[in-house]
């Protein structure tokens, strides 16, 4: 009866591994990419308006820039692949803008920095995993142009961070 648990424990754990690779559906690809484009636009928005430092308020200018254009490449490829655009930004990326709002002076660079830091770590992870398995080959293609620019992206922001 032992060795029957321990070998149930053990399939059960070489199993895991697989549902946790399991991809997304083309529907989650867009509105996770779309929420993260928006929330990146939005928050360098006030990073232009709010930061004291040129060099945060350059590196927003590029990430409104990029992420403008990556949105307007993302909506073609949604469209070829029959998937609609999200309006806005998901409840995560929304509660982390309402954040840099209230924050001010040198607490808002540090915090802006600390956002881009992980919306850039969870967008790249988002589009590398899509570009591998996605099921949609307009937005695989999509993924797979889009993620040197946000790995470059990574980059930058760890830098301004001094990581």
């Amino acid at each position: 009866m032992r060795m029957l648990k321990i070998a149930a424990a053990v399939a059960f754990l070489a199993s895991a591994p697989c549902v946790a690779a399991q991809q997304i559906s083309s529907e989650e690809f867009v509105s996770m990419a779309a929420s993260s484009d928006i929330f990146e636009i939005q928050s360098s928005q006030l990073a232009v308006a709010n930061s004291k430092q040129d060099s945060v308020r350059q590196f927003a200018e590029m990430m409104i820039a990029d992420h403008t254009k990556a949105s307007q490449e993302l909506k073609t490829a949604a469209g070829e692949a029959s998937v609609t655009l999200p309006a806005q930004m998901d409840e995560k990326h929304a509660a982390e803008l309402e954040k840099l709002k209230n924050a001010q002076g040198e607490q808002f660079d540090a915090a802006y920095v600390q956002a881009q830091l992980a919306a850039h770590q969870e967008a790249l992870k988002l589009l590398q995993s899509y570009a591998q398995g996605g099921d949609s080959q307009p937005l695989k293609a999509h993924a797979a142009k889009t993620a040197p620019v946000v790995q470059g992206h990574l980059e930058h922001a760890q830098k301004l961070s001094g990581s």
